[in-house]
C-alpha cells in the first residue's frame, strides 16, 4: 500500500480545509493507499522527522504559498527525494493556479498515485528556499500589515484594500540591480521576482516564465507621475498587468543582487524574508512536483 503525508496548516481556508480533509483522505482510501496527516506548527522543527520516518511515496502541502514553500524548505534543507503535490486552500495559491493541478482534484489525485512528477526550479536568498514570488517594496509592506482575520474574511481582496489606502504615502526607492552580466539603477516602486506566470492574483505577469528554465523573472515598478501609477494600480486590482508598459522593467537572470538606498524588508512566497540587499539564485530543478 503506497503512504503519503498530508501537511496542512489548521488556519489556511479555515472551514473550506476541513471539509477538503476528509474527503482526500476518503479519495486516497479508494485507491487503496494511506494519507497520514501532519498538522504544521509555529517554528516547525519536526516535520522533517516526521516525512522521513513515513517514508512516503509522497508529500501533499496543503494551504497557501507559504505552506508550500515550509513543506519545499524541508525537503530541500533535510535532502529528501521525495515529490511534492500541491492542494491550495489559503489566502494565496498562484502557484497552485499556475498549474492548475486543483481543477480536477480527482484526475489529481490519480496522477499523483500514478507519479506522474515533473522536475521545477525554486529561489534560493540567504538560507531559505522559495517557490514562487520574492518581492519587496511598497506592496510588500501592505502586505505584511494586513490584518490576519481580515484576510481570512476577504481574501486577496484585504491586500488591495490597504493598499489603496495606503496609496498617499507610496514613494519609490533607489535600487541597484545586479542580473547576471547586466546593471540597472531604477527609482522604483517595488519589485517582484518569479517563477510561475502568476504573482500576487495577477495572471500573466511574467509571460515567459518557465518552471524549469534555469531562470527566475523580474519585474520592477518604475517611478512614473500620478496618472501612470494609478493606471498601473487599478491595473493590480483589476489582477492583470501589461509587463511591456514602459514604467516597468522586466529582466530575466539565473542570479539577481539588488541593493537599496533604505531599508526594505523582502517577502518570499507570502512569508517576511530578509532585509535588502539581497542575492537571489535559481536553483535549477531542484524540487519534483506531481502534476
Amino acid at each position: 500500500m503506497k503512504r503519503f503525508v498530508l501537511i496542512y496548516n489548521p488556519v489556511s481556508g479555515h472551514a473550506a480545509l476541513r471539509q477538503r480533509l476528509d474527503f482526500m483522505i476518503e479519495a486516497f482510501q479508494r485507491r487503496s493507499c494511506m494519507l497520514i496527516p501532519y498538522r504544521t506548527r509555529l517554528d516547525d522543527t519536526h516535520m522533517g522527522p516526521f516525512i522521513r520516518e513515513a517514508a512516503p511515496a509522497g508529500v501533499l502541502a496543503a494551504g497557501g504559498d507559504g505552506t508550500l514553500k515550509e513543506v519545499v524548505n524541508v525537503i530541500l534543507k533535510e535532502k529528501l527525494d521525495i515529490p511534492i503535490a500541491i492542494i491550495g486552500s489559503g489566502t494565496s495559491n498562484d502557484f497552485v493556479s499556475h498549474l492548475g493541478v486543483n481543477d480536477d482534484l480527482e484526475g489529481y489525485f490519480d496522477h499523483i498515485v500514478s507519479g506522474t512528477t515533473i522536475f521545477c526550479d525554486v529561489g534560493h536568498v540567504g538560507t531559505e528556499y522559495f517557490v514562487n514570488v520574492a518581492s519587496a517594496g511598497m506592496l510588500t509592506s501592505v502586505a505584511h500589515e494586513v490584518n490576519a482575520r481580515l484576510k481570512h474574511a476577504m481574501g486577496k481582496a484585504a491586500y488591495y484594500l490597504r493598499g489603496l489606502g495606503e496609496l498617499p504615502r507610496f514613494h519609490t526607492m533607489q535600487l541597484h540591480i545586479e542580473a547576471d552580466d547586466k546593471v540597472y539603477d531604477v527609482a522604483a516602486y517595488f519589485f517582484i521576482i518569479v517563477n510561475s506566470t502568476i504573482a500576487g492574483g495577477l495572471k500573466n505577469a511574467a509571460p515567459l516564465a518557465k518552471l524549469d528554465d534555469g531562470k527566475l523573472d523580474m519585474l520592477v515598478v518604475r517611478q512614473c507621475s500620478l496618472p501612470e501609477f494609478m493606471a498601473l494600480a487599478a491595473s493590480v486590482i483589476a489582477r492583470r498587468i501589461d509587463p511591456q508598459d514602459k514604467n516597468i522593467l522586466y529582466i530575466q537572470a539565473a542570479t539577481f543582487k539588488v541593493q537599496a538606498d533604505e531599508p526594505a524588508e523582502s517577502d518570499l512566497d507570502g512569508e517576511r524574508g530578509p532585509h535588502l540587499p539581497l542575492i537571489i539564485e535559481t536553483v535549477p530543478k531542484a524540487i519534483r512536483l506531481f502534476i
